[in-house]
């Protein structure tokens, strides 16, 4: 079931719920099972590090330990930075409405690289502001977090020609310009000089040849 998410702009409030486009939905899947001699289906094992012991699928999981080798439940956990600073955490944009305030350009938006697709459907209908505004040609720009964590995603909402509303998750190119800090000087004969040595001769003595 899809989730819903709120969102105010210029203090009107509306909701719609978030579809996620993969490349499922553009290409179809494609699933190979293999069998066995029997014609019975196999199922995925991991060898343990024995080379001995198989152990079926959900057989492992992942854990936390702390350095006693302690266990530690994910509850405990606090995101530090790398000097052991605490962290702020953030809240999951489901929490509260998203307040869209921040308008950019396309320009703004292929600064980023999309890496989640979202459709959204709203309950009745968008705002008529919100339409006209992305027909323009205009970007809303926020920051979204599924779950809440560290820090906020870069998101857009934008419209295609079909009056579609899309909103990407994003993450911002780190594109770095590498480039000379002065031209370059050439140094060599007559490059000071507006008209060549009268004297040198650059004609091909064939009795060289």
């Amino acid at each position: 079931m899809a989730r819903t998410l709120s969102f105010s702009l210029n203090g009107e409030q509306f909701d719609a719920s978030i579809i996620k486009v993969d490349r499922t939905h553009l290409y179809g899947t494609v699933s190979i099972q293999t069998d066995d001699m029997d014609g019975k289906r196999c199922t995925v094992a991991t060898l343990a590090v024995d080379g001995k012991t198989l152990i079926p699928k959900g057989g492992t999981a992942l854990g936390y330990i702390n350095p006693e080798g302690e266990w530690v439940s994910r509850d405990q956990l606090k995101p530090v930075d790398l000097n052991g600073e605490p962290v702020a955490e953030v809240e999951s944009s489901f929490d509260e409405p998203i307040v869209l305030d921040t308008e950019c350009d396309v320009d703004e938006y292929l600064n980023h690289s999309v890496r989640l697709v979202y459709r959204l459907k709203p309950d009745s209908a968008f705002p008529a502001s919100l339409m006209s505004t992305l027909k323009s040609g205009t970007l809303y720009k926020f920051g979204f977090s599924y779950r809440g964590g560290v820090g906020y995603d870069p998101a857009f909402v934008l419209s295609d020609e079909d009056n579609d509303v899309w909103m990407m998750i994003t993450r911002e190119n780190a594109v770095e310009t590498v480039g000379l800090e002065q031209a370059a000087v050439c140094y060599g004969e007559n490059l000071d000089k507006d008209t060549e040595d009268e004297n040198s001769d650059d004609s091909i003595d064939f009795s060289m040849l």
